[in-house]
């Protein structure tokens, strides 16, 4: 099975920001059972080729219907996949139709179920539909992140860096990860990238 990288950067670029333009191409590909990387300045995702390319070309759509000026994109094959990469690009989809997505180990909330293969956790699922709490949409969100402005003293965008920090752990705990795009809407609130956001639930979910 022939596997391929494909990066993709959309503009205008918005130093820190990930704009509507950049979030509909992201968006886009999830839908399609990928999880792409992030970086600063262009991301990317793996796959089959077709499936790649499908991905690819749906985030190119979806990025111009959301404003986007050009999508820049490189294709690279990539070495022969190894089984554990076949098994999951064979999951991929399924769980993409069941409302779960593949998230690397390191991204992994509590409530992600492993993927193990020959005694390594290759990848977490991270299940979108039944495992939210009833209630927890935008509105669920909202109040959560309400209770944190009201423990910490101050709205979210007005917080210091370690202050948001705090506030992202503490909502984390709260399970308001768990709610649909929260990442994005959090990220919103506090005045700061997506990346911004993931990089501070990494360091909480790393923490001794």
């Amino acid at each position: 099975m022939v596997r391929a990288k494909v990066d993709f950067t959309v503009e205008p670029f918005i130093e820190g920001e990930i704009g509507p333009h950049v979030r509909a191409a992201l968006d886009a590909v999830r839908a399609l059972g990928f999880e792409p990387d992030i970086g600063p300045f262009g991301n990317s995702l793996s796959g089959p080729v077709e499936d790649a390319a499908g991905a690819a070309a749906a985030a190119v759509v979806a990025a111009f219907n959301g404003g986007a000026t050009s999508v820049a994109m490189t294709a690279t094959v990539l070495p022969e996949s190894t089984e554990a990469a076949q098994f999951l690009d064979a999951v991929r989809p399924v769980l993409s139709a069941l409302g779960a997505r593949l998230v690397a180990p390191v991204d992994m909330s509590a409530t992600a179920v492993g993927l193990v293969w020959k005694g390594e956790v290759l990848a977490g699922v991270e299940v979108e539909g039944p495992k939210v709490r009833p209630g927890a949409n935008r509105n669920g969100l909202a109040a959560l992140v309400a209770g944190v402005e009201s423990d910490l003293g101050g709205k979210l965008s007005g917080l210091d860096r370690v202050s948001k920090q705090k506030a992202v752990r503490m909502l984390d705990d709260s399970g308001a990860f768990l709610i649909r795009n929260a990442v994005d809407d959090v990220a919103d609130a506090m005045g700061v990238s997506r990346v911004t956001v993931y990089n501070y639930l990494n360091a909480t979910r790393h923490r001794t």
